[in-house]
């Protein structure tokens, strides 16, 4: 194409768009485009983002969909040079206005985050035990003093007595020192606090390998579980976006519950009573049901902390995919 700078054009078309479609097809289309022109070997690809009336929110979720092509697994950039572009440009007829500005300054905060939250979410075994995801947690937030606090607990005795349901998960886990429970608090808290109007206090499943434990998974149903931890990925990475946005409004308090369901001769089994945090009686059932065990502590721990806190909203991210799928299909999980 001559009249192309480098001679080449990539047309990614979304298709009709119906009433039944959403803003994914926006996305789908702005990855495989730019996907395509990484794959001819461009090396400054221009993004042109059309504004789709369809959708309020499609300059965003254009973006980001190009940018999702761009991703490289953590474990690959460590070992190697793998950057497969010089610069990318983004394009609009409303270019020089303050919106699409602060839609690009958007965009390009919640690529960083979710770089961060596929990294931890993404993470091998090994690469993200627990021990391992508080370190790159750490490492994350290390600029952000000002807005960012985090606290870990580690001690077995402290883990035992404040999220016990936690402890029995982890039980098989605790004679490797890297794969032992971890409780990560991180909080943000507004520069203004007088402009604070909500608190948002989130739970995140952080399950870095999901063996099923004692009910342990079988028929290759086990490959893929080092991904069960990317309800506290997600956590970690609105907390990285709420460090880089500052949004004054909020106050964001994050729990990442971090533990290994492993099998051992000190697996926690069917028919055990466990005392929650809460007082109540756990009466377990299936071992492979963790995660709500996981998080269950944290989660009273929350309410508690609610009453204090100024119009609080507790919500848990958990990736509980047996059953979203049973409930709503293979799209929604």
């Amino acid at each position: 194409c001559e009249y192309v700078s480098g001679g080449r054009i990539v047309l990614s078309p979304t298709g009709k768009i119906t009433p039944y479609h959403d803003v994914n097809v926006i996305r789908e289309a702005a990855k495989k485009g730019m996907t395509r022109a990484l794959d001819a070997g461009m090396k400054k690809p221009l993004l042109v983002v059309e504004n789709v009336v369809d959708f309020p929110d499609g300059q965003l979720v254009c973006i980001m969909g190009g940018l999702e092509a761009f991703y490289i697994p953590l474990q690959i950039r460590e070992r190697q040079d793998t950057k497969n572009f010089i610069r990318i440009g983004l394009h609009a007829e409303e270019k020089q206005t303050e919106a699409f500005e602060r839609i690009v300054r958007n965009a390009i905060a919640l690529e960083r985050s979710r770089i961060f939250a596929r990294d931890i979410g993404g993470g091998d075994p090994e690469r993200m035990a627990p021990a391992k995801i508080v370190e790159y947690v750490k490492k994350s937030f290390a600029e952000d003093h000002n807005n960012i606090t985090i606290k870990v607990i580690e001690d077995e005795e402290i883990i035992a007595q404040e999220y016990p349901l936690l402890a029995a998960v982890s039980r098989a886990a605790n004679r490797i020192d890297r794969h032992k429970a971890r409780v990560v608090h991180i909080e943000y808290k507004s520069s203004n606090p007088s402009r604070v109007s909500e608190t948002l206090m989130l739970v995140g499943k952080g399950v870095t390998y999901d063996t099923g434990g004692a009910d342990i998974k079988i028929s290759g149903k086990m490959a893929g579980m080092a991904r069960d931890k990317c309800g506290a990925a997600a956590v970690a990475g609105f907390l990285k976006a709420c460090s880089i946005l500052k949004p004054p409004h909020l106050k964001v308090i994050g729990v990442l519950c971090l533990c290994r369901n492993s099998v051992g001769e000190d697996s926690y089994v069917s028919d055990e009573l466990l005392i929650s945090r809460s007082g109540k009686t756990v009466r377990v059932t299936n071992t492979d049901a963790e995660g709500r065990l996981a998080m269950a502590d944290s989660v009273f721990m929350m309410s508690e902390l609610a009453l204090k806190e100024l119009n609080p909203h507790i919500y848990t991210i958990a990736t509980l995919t047996g059953h979203a799928r049973a409930c709503y299909g293979n799209y929604t999980a």
